[in-house]
């Protein structure tokens, strides 16, 4: 199991953060409904019930919640239930406050009726980035999710469903009953419109291109703040792992070989493909899916902002891309922990950022030296080498800063990059043993 560990003073921080993005929200979910276009998919049943009740929109944005949680305790049954205790307990309070604010929220825009139908777009479109700010925030804090998010997770769990496709279905299916009930009570649709549209197409957007603004709250949130601080957390620092090089490479470097004859020398683990049946073992996936999805993106962009679910961090998206992400970095995390090693890709360096004993290079070579390889090493027919090259490497890039949200090969990500074209093998494993050895 990967343990993160964190000071009370970073879970401080973390759940401020978290709490000021629930209010901030709250308050763009307010927007978008006061501008009476319709309002989000999640929000969209208990608007129209209390457009027809005496209760209030947060009232039964809590009622919904509570619906939600009681439908993940049935599908996780007693020992998931015992396991996922936590989780279970935490949705609590975040309900109850969501609902708090979206009514205080709705409250102090009262008086903002918009008239004008430009007015309206504005203020849908404002509300829109206040959510995805919102969730942006949620997504730093990384402390806890909502009902909505949780039991989707542990739907695609249970059905071995794609995160993105329940997602979908589960917000059609509120939007089908909001404009059932809206048509019981009052034979007419309400809370239902443009701008239910507008926010299902433009909030994730939204969220995706906040996120790298906004990495600086991340890092403040994990900032050490006294002497103090830091020697109360030192023990645990010790555990975070062992000597352990990480090796990111381009298609054609050596990065294998080099890796390989590292290990060798240290007489240290050496993980490569052999980690692709790890991953197989505890996902439940095929090795064969491991393998087809191992370090690529093989979807559009459109495709990625239609059905992921921005809302959520990376590792708690299951998509079946982002699930063996989070599988394959939880194996890294724990071979880390269990001795020195030495891993070759697999945005390793990016798993163990936080782990002060990693040892993270980088390798690339020229054009000519990684086609040379492609056709020697790799056994690829020389006229179909450089397109070969070319796409291997280009696919490692996009997976890297998919997952990251930083520039593969860029120096600052690294302790040290070579250029195998112009070093030795030999001379790049004794300098990375000095590091090592340090």
């Amino acid at each position: 199991m990967e343990i993160i560990l964190r000071s009370k003073k970073e879970k401080m921080r973390r759940y401020a953060v978290f709490f000021l993005g629930l209010f901030i929200m709250s308050f763009g979910v307010s927007l978008v409904t006061r501008s009476l276009l319709g309002t989000s998919p999640i929000s969209s049943v208990p608007y129209v019930w209390s457009l027809h009740t005496a209760l209030s929109m947060g009232t039964y944005i809590i009622i919904l919640n509570a619906i939600l949680i009681m439908a993940q305790l049935i599908m996780l049954g007693k020992d998931g239930i015992k396991e996922n205790k936590v989780e279970l307990l935490m949705q609590i309070p975040v309900s109850l406050l969501f609902g708090l604010f979206v009514d205080v929220s709705m409250a102090i825009l009262s008086a903002w009726q918009p008239d004008a139908y430009y007015l309206k777009i504005i203020s849908c479109v404002i509300g829109c980035v206040g959510m995805g700010l919102g969730i942006a925030l949620e997504v730093l804090a990384d402390v806890c999710m909502n009902s909505g998010e949780y039991v989707l997770q542990i739907a695609s769990r249970k059905f071995r469903k794609e995160f993105g496709t329940l997602k979908i279905m589960f917000d059609v299916s509120l939007l089908l009953i909001a404009v059932g009930c809206s048509w019981i009570f009052a034979g007419r649709i309400d809370g239902v419109r443009e701008g239910t549209v507008i926010v299902a197409v433009l909030t994730g957007p939204v969220v995706k291109l906040l996120l790298p603004h906004l990495r600086w709250i991340e890092r403040w949130e994990k900032r050490p703040t006294t002497i103090t601080e830091n020697a109360e957390n030192a023990d645990n620092t010790d555990n975070l792992g062992y000597r352990v090089i990480s090796i990111g490479r381009e298609y054609g470097s050596g990065g294998h070989e080099i890796g390989d004859k590292l290990a060798r020398t240290l007489g240290i683990p050496f993980y490569d493909n052999s980690m692709m049946e790890m991953v197989a073992k505890e996902s439940g996936f095929s090795i064969d899916t491991v393998r087809d999805y191992d370090q690529r993106l093989p979807h559009s962009l459109l495709y990625e902002l239609i059905t992921k679910d921005f809302s959520t961090p990376t590792e708690r998206s299951l998509s079946k891309k982002d699930a063996l992400f989070v599988v394959q970095s939880r194996v890294i995390r724990r071979l880390a922990s269990e001795g020195p090693c030495v891993i070759v890709g697999r945005c390793a360096d990016y798993v163990l950022a936080d782990n002060p004993n990693a040892i993270n290079i980088f390798l690339r070579a020229s054009e000519e030296y990684k086609v040379k390889r492609a056709v020697e090493y790799y056994g690829i027919a020389p006229e179909a080498a450089a397109e070969k090259v070319s796409k291997m490497n280009s696919m490692r890039r996009d997976h890297y800063s998919y997952f990251t949200e930083k520039t593969w090969g860029d120096p600052k990500n690294y302790d040290a990059v070579y250029d195998t074209s112009r070093l030795s093998q030999e001379a790049i494993v004794h300098s990375v043993i000095a590091l090592y050895k340090g």
